[in-house]
């Protein structure tokens, strides 16, 4: 027998709402979501401690009617609601569901404040037919768990206190207390793979085994505890090495050569999965690439270069290091002239100039009296180019003698006045030489494109080599 839902067994999966914060609802308007805002009305949580957010995906015809609904619902409930439109077109092959999927959660992560939790409305069914979609993918332990109960996302925590319960336990809740609901029509296309294994297998599986939802969430949970002691042992391997900061704050994009490659291939996969996941490098690469990468780091000596490339970012050796990246951008390849008031925006960055500050900082890239008349241009590296004012030296020397990475080098923008480069754009105490003379009246600065920063702001001295 279904365990029956109440407002009462809701409170008891509930975490401690820190002070101050506040309770979001995802709020969609179907049954499992309108189910959850109620009983956490029902509970006592409301005022400015208690809101839903709807995610308009303007996906469907009537996606303008659902969002009125949902602020109706809520006036009616003394519950505030935010409606959030996002552009859920799919990217290069990615699936419509996973475009939606993708621009929900970006949404979510950006409404949450410092500690707020997010309660979200997947219950029993839905970790069934996401175990059954995971194990037909072929994924692996991690993928196997399920969705996890709690988790971080941006400021606050994601949490699903239904998971303990069936969809047709929330429907008697609903029947029962007159709630109204929203039936999106895409849930009964059977073209997709969830709403196939919803219609089409879960049935017969649940007539053959009435509690198969309970078995699944067993397994999902051993699994889940079997992924944590897996991530375990890939810190140990991992020799201490630190991918985030003691605030979980992404901090450190490097991991030793050497550690890696003392470990069996499965232990240097299972290793360097954990540091993706912690890195956030998402989607993951396959299974059978992670694999082929460790069996290459390990038979690839010193002075070999072994890479990897997928969707979600790259892998890099260099030197004693492997690099952890986003996908790097693109330099373009055109020259740029900088002008006083205007930003320049490019694949590597936002770039402008300002009046220069008196005594500056050093590493900044400061203008002489004259150069900006003569005009200030950013350039990328196309090879042979000399830094410093007079003959200068090669810069590609410069650039390995100070440590730069190699996947760094060419997206560093380049100042160029008068025919030549004078230094780098931004603060780079290593690079930029100080102007001969005084009086410098401006500065070029630089806020680089996020996935750059690893080989900006971690200095070696953090990468235990």
């Amino acid at each position: 027998m279904s365990r029956v839902f109440s407002p009462a067994g809701l409170a008891d999966t509930l975490p401690e709402l820190p002070s101050g914060a506040r309770w979001w609802v995802g709020y969609s308007g179907g049954l499992d979501s309108t189910v959850l805002l109620h009983a956490m009305v029902h509970l006592g949580h409301s005022g400015e401690r208690l809101a839903a957010l709807h995610v308009h995906h303007g996906l469907q015809p009537d996606a303008d009617r659902w969002a009125a609904h949902c602020e109706a619902t809520c006036r009616r409930l003394g519950v505030i609601c935010r409606s959030v439109r996002v552009d859920a077109r799919p990217g290069r092959r990615e699936s419509p569901e996973a475009a939606a999927r993708r621009a929900r959660y970006a949404a979510f992560e950006a409404a949450l404040g410092p500690d707020d939790i997010l309660l979200l409305a997947h219950h029993a069914d839905d970790q069934l037919e996401t175990l059954l979609l995971r194990l037909l993918r072929g994924a692996g332990t991690r993928g196997l768990a399920g969705m996890p109960v709690s988790r971080a996302l941006g400021a606050g925590r994601l949490h699903r206190p239904l998971l303990g319960w069936s969809r047709a336990a929330l429907h008697g809740y609903a029947s029962a207390t007159g709630l109204a609901w929203i039936e999106d029509p895409s849930n009964a296309a059977l073209a997709a793979d969830r709403n196939h294994l919803r219609h089409a297998v879960v049935p017969m599986l649940r007539a053959r085994w009435p509690d198969v939802s309970t078995r699944a969430a067993r397994t999902a949970a051993q699994l889940a505890e079997d992924a944590g002691l897996l991530g375990e042992l890939a810190q140990i391997d991992l020799g201490g090495s630190r991918v985030t900061d003691e605030e979980g704050v992404l901090a450190l994009a490097a991991l030793p050569l050497a550690t890696l490659r003392a470990l069996s291939p499965a232990r240097c996969c299972n290793a360097l999965r954990e540091a993706l996941r912690l890195r956030a490098l998402e989607p993951p690469p396959s299974a059978a690439r992670l694999q082929e990468f460790a069996r290459q780091l390990g038979e690839a000596g010193d002075d070999r270069r072994v890479g990897l490339h997928w969707p979600g970012g790259e892998l890099r050796c260099e030197g004693a290091r492997l690099w952890l990246l986003s996908r790097l951008p693109v330099p373009p390849q055109t020259t740029v002239t900088l002008r006083p008031g205007r930003c320049h925006e490019d694949t590597c960055g936002h770039l402008w100039l300002a009046p220069a500050t008196p005594g500056g900082q050093a590493g900044e890239c400061l203008l002489l009296p004259g150069e900006l008349e003569a005009g200030v241009e950013v350039v990328y590296r196309v090879g042979g180019e000399r830094f410093g004012r007079g003959r200068g030296r090669r810069l590609s020397a410069l650039l390995q003698s100070r440590g730069v990475p190699a996947w760094l080098r060419p997206r560093l923008p380049l100042v160029r006045t008068g025919g030549r480069v004078i230094g780098v754009a931004g603060r780079h105490p290593r690079l930029n030489p100080q102007p001969s003379g005084t009086g410098a009246t401006w500065q070029v600065c630089w806020a680089p494109a996020p996935a750059l920063l690893p080989g900006l702001e971690a200095p070696q001295s953090r990468v235990d080599l």
